[in-house]
């Protein structure tokens, strides 16, 4: 039997509500698709080179949508088809819209996914789930232009060190991610031992594309490859 609150949230009202956000998504992806296939030719971007770079893309994405994909099913079950669709499709992140319903719910003093969850605690979950992540879009918003002048001010205008820079700013990220899932350590973390599987096989990716440097499976699939390696490793550390 359906809960009640989630026959509120998988209403066709719901549904309504959500598309035209889903649909400003896919046309910012046009819009985006569109400006960047007319500016690469005058920035001198050879057509071949613009196709390759969007295959490359499409492939990439392939491993976080199916990420993203199997967070939805936790998600469903607890807001509803029509907003895990329309949060998935701007956030992408199950690590944040699921604790975020479950405080909003907790503060409601109800428990998402249960029978004493009401519609007045999912819609604060709903409100929650969409305000709290206001702070990435307005700082995105007011301060991306400003990180390029910072950017080239600490690089001194050397194109070597904006490279670096940039660099460094994404390794430092993704390590962040990182260390937060393998500290403290734990031998029998599954997350430790899907960390180290795709270390494992990206070093040894490197070393091969050295070697071989005309292998485009490599260039292509490569981090496709290594998320669906460190995710299976996890799995079976999980169960092990």
């Amino acid at each position: 039997m359906q809960l009640e609150y989630l026959t509120t949230a998988n209403s066709m009202i719901m549904w309504i509500a959500c598309i035209p956000a889903v649909l400003l998504v896919l046309f910012q992806a046009f819009i985006f698709l569109k400006r960047t296939w007319a500016t690469g030719p005058r920035m001198g971007v050879p057509v071949e080179k613009m196709k390759e770079a969007a295959k490359s893309s499409l492939i990439a994405s392939i491993g976080p949508s199916i990420v993203v994909v199997s967070g939805m099913f936790s998600l469903l079950a607890s807001v509803g088809g029509p907003l895990s669709w329309m949060r998935l499709a701007y956030i992408g992140s199950v690590m944040y819209e699921l604790p975020t319903a479950e405080r909003a719910a907790m503060f409601c003093g109800s428990t998402l996914g249960t029978d004493n969850m009401t519609e007045a605690a999912f819609a604060t979950a709903a409100w929650l789930m969409t305000i709290g992540c206001l702070g990435w879009i307005i700082i995105s918003a007011l301060f991306t232009d400003k990180m390029e002048v910072l950017r080239d001010k600490i690089a001194g205008g050397s194109m070597d060190a904006v490279a670096a820079l940039t660099a460094g700013g994404g390794i430092g990220g993704f390590a962040y991610m990182v260390a937060m899932r393998c500290i403290p350590f734990n031998p029998m973390s599954s997350n430790l031992w899907a960390v180290l599987a795709s270390a494992v096989f990206t070093v040894w990716l490197n070393l091969y594309m050295k070697k071989n440097p005309t292998a485009k499976w490599a260039q292509q699939f490569g981090m496709t490859i290594s998320m669906f390696i460190g995710m299976a490793v996890g799995a079976i550390a999980l169960f092990i």
